[in-house]
């Protein structure tokens, strides 16, 4: 029997492919048709170099040396979007840096990008986060955040499970940007869910068919922004509430302004307790306190107030609170005539109900614990409407994701990444009005615009370039700082 070996013989590589220039410490290799080109290094072994192959780098085609370029991990973007993104994050200010001192620099960074993603686009969904990150500029300023739908929504639970790191964040703000004067007012959001015990008819709800939670937001008028916030279950009446919210909060000095349908005697008498926190609040327009003390008829001037005519009236109560009425004859005039013009279309008018009502035109009644000066009084009551600006921020800009399918915890965390939103849009209110573009655009015609600013990568060492823009968008971008 013989035994027959086989020999595994090798093709000599033809002169003319050898003779091809070709990188370095390299050698040919044939596969199929095709002649690869491989990098190769040595290892040493006792007295002897052993050759390893690293790999291939190339080919030779058609007697010339090609390349093989390697395809970067995931999809290259080279035109971002720009403009908006960089004016959110530029108004973001130390965001950032405050989130770090409570969460890891990982969380921070991620409900940092979702917070100016969110300021940036308004209207964006969870699922859109990651498409949205990827294309603008965000991805360049914070890199490697994961934002797919997934990565948010365990990302979310944990947040939201860790509540009182919130309630830190919240009470860091309050001690560090605490002002003089704090509005305390809420709103009613829709929010149907099946699986949150925060979704509840309201009054309001329960009329539209639709369930709500209640926000209740802590503003502050100096500052400009909202200081702390909290979601609370729709059902919840106001007072409750802001109750629990005062005491979560730890809201210690300074005047609180609350709406005028709030009225809780809790809360009350806890604020007389701290001699530096006061409250400020307008009675109802047929509060018989009114007349009984004569509050309807305020007749010295509020000298010092440029912006309108306003008369005052200033009276202590026999329980030691005080009175506050202010009138603006304009706005009597206008409310009057408005009631006046009303009634006569309807054929409604009454002579008795009109003189009954005239004293009331025009006219807004505070009680206070405290002996105040009228227009420390006048100017908070005021700044009063600056939160219902802020409401429209939210409801039109920050926040239209109507997934209903949070539990509670991602409802903590969904409002505590809103409420960083509206932090960063009001300061890009604030700063766009410093530069008095708001008399000329509006927030969203801004923002429309500033959406035309890209950024595009060159092929100079991928160095990014601000993309070619028609003139008064690159006079926007100049006039805001975005661009130089």
């Amino acid at each position: 029997m013989y035994t027959i070996h086989y020999l595994e013989t090798t093709m000599p590589i033809p002169k003319e492919i050898l003779a091809v220039e070709r990188p370095k410490s390299t050698r040919v290799k044939k596969s199929g048709d095709r002649w690869l080109v491989i990098k190769r290094t040595c290892r040493r072994e006792g007295k002897r170099n052993i050759p390893v192959d690293l790999g291939t780098i190339g080919e030779i085609i058609d007697g010339k040396y090609v390349e093989i370029r390697k395809e970067p991990c995931g999809k290259t973007v080279d035109v971002k979007d720009y403009g908006e993104v960089k004016l959110c994050a530029t108004c973001a200010g130390d965001m950032l840096q405050d989130l770090a001192r409570v969460w890891n620099i990982g969380d921070a960074k991620r409900l940092y990008a979702i917070a100016v993603l969110r300021a940036s686009y308004g209207d964006i969904r969870n699922r859109d986060l990651k498409l949205q990150y990827e294309t603008s500029f965000l991805s360049e300023m914070v890199p490697g955040v994961a934002l797919s739908e997934n990565a948010v929504s365990t990302f979310l639970q944990s947040i939201g499970m860790n509540l009182s790191a919130i309630t830190e964040f919240m009470n860091n703000r309050l001690a560090a940007y605490g002002s003089a004067t704090t509005i305390i007012d809420g709103m009613l959001k829709d929010y149907n869910s099946q699986r949150s015990s925060m979704s509840e008819f309201s009054r309001k709800g329960a009329k539209k068919g639709s369930k709500d939670i209640s926000l209740i937001y802590a503003y502050s008028p100096e500052l400009g922004e909202p200081l702390a916030a909290r979601p609370y279950p729709g059902n919840m009446l106001d007072a409750a509430a802001i109750e629990d919210f005062m005491l979560d909060a730890k809201i210690e000095n300074g005047l609180m302004i609350f709406d005028k349908g709030f009225h809780n005697d809790k809360v009350f008498e806890a604020v007389d307790k701290k001699e530096s926190l006061s409250y400020l609040i307008p009675l109802k327009r047929n509060s018989t306190i009114i007349s009984r003390y004569g509050m309807d008829n305020p007749t010295e001037h509020l000298s010092g107030y440029k912006d309108a005519v306003v008369l005052f009236k200033k009276t202590r109560m026999g329980n030691g609170k005080y009175l506050y009425a202010f009138r603006d004859p304009r706005l009597a005039f206008e409310q009057e005539c408005a009631y006046v013009n009303s009634a006569a279309k309807k054929d409604r008018y009454n002579s008795e109900r009109y003189e009954e009502l005239k004293p009331r035109f025009g006219l807004v009644v505070f009680q206070s614990k405290s002996d105040l000066d009228p227009m420390t009084i006048y100017l908070a009551y005021m700044g009063r409407w600056e939160i219902e600006i802020l409401f429209n921020l939210y409801k039109n800009i920050i926040d239209r994701d109507t997934v209903n399918i949070h539990n509670d915890y991602r409802l903590y965390a969904t409002e505590f990444i809103n409420f960083l939103s509206v932090i960063i849009a009001a300061r890009v209110k604030k700063h766009i009005a410093a530069k008095e573009l708001d008399k000329r655009y509006s927030f969203k015609q801004l923002m429309c615009y500033l959406s035309k600013l890209k950024k595009v990568r060159t092929s100079e060492n991928g160095k990014w370039r601000n993309s070619t823009t028609v003139g008064y968008v690159a006079d926007i971008a100049k006039a805001l700082c975005i661009v130089s």
